[in-house]
């Protein structure tokens, strides 16, 4: 139920305009589930759609990179070959190209365009799940998308792997949002 009223809740915001919007829209809706609103808040006053700069690097890099580490095992806060978790995975895609990201789900999900409706996801957009395990976090995983409704991400029971975005025995029921960071660019003049 928690999953339904986060989703509605976000679907309705972020399809009005901005994510701010969005924001305020979904604190204003009174949902009672008390739990979901306090994650919402959360992840609200930490911000979201902050700025990224990938430079000159390509979605293309990003997914040829993040493929190199395929069957490494999982390993919680790992970020390595020898093991790594989901936000690991990413984490360690930046940083092999050269670039500076948070390591965390959550941290992750606040930069770039948030983009809500799994149809407009492109393959390097970073895609974000919720309630995958009890925590008082709003996201708590995180992949890239591929090609073909295919997404790469860290599994507890086998590493990093590819498997369906659609997946109808789990992760699509704990979808939350996708972002894009290719073709933001950074506003400097707030600096």
């Amino acid at each position: 139920m928690r999953n339904i009223l986060i989703l509605v809740f976000l679907l309705g915001c972020f399809q009005i305009g901005t994510a701010q919007d969005a924001m305020s829209v979904l604190i204003a809706q009174n949902l009672t589930d008390s739990v979901a609103l306090g994650r919402i808040d959360q992840f609200r006053k930490g911000g979201y759609e902050k700025p990224f700069d990938c430079g000159t690097h390509t979605r293309e890099e990003f997914i040829a990179t993040a493929k190199n580490y395929l069957g490494t095992p999982y390993q919680y806060g790992g970020t390595t070959a020898d093991g790594m978790d989901c936000s690991g995975l990413i984490f360690r895609t930046f940083r092999d190209l050269g670039l500076s990201a948070p390591h965390g789900a959550q941290a992750l999900a606040r930069f770039g365009e948030i983009i809500l409706d799994k149809s407009e996801l492109l393959p390097g957009d970073v895609i974000f799940f919720t309630q995958t395990y009890s925590t008082r976090k709003l996201v708590t995983h995180a992949a890239f998308v591929l090609a073909d409704g295919q997404m790469i991400h860290a599994s507890t029971s086998k590493g990093v792997q590819i498997i369906p975005i659609d997946d109808p025995y789990y992760w699509n029921a704990h979808y939350l949002f996708g972002t894009r960071i290719f073709g933001v660019v950074p506003d400097l003049s707030e600096e």
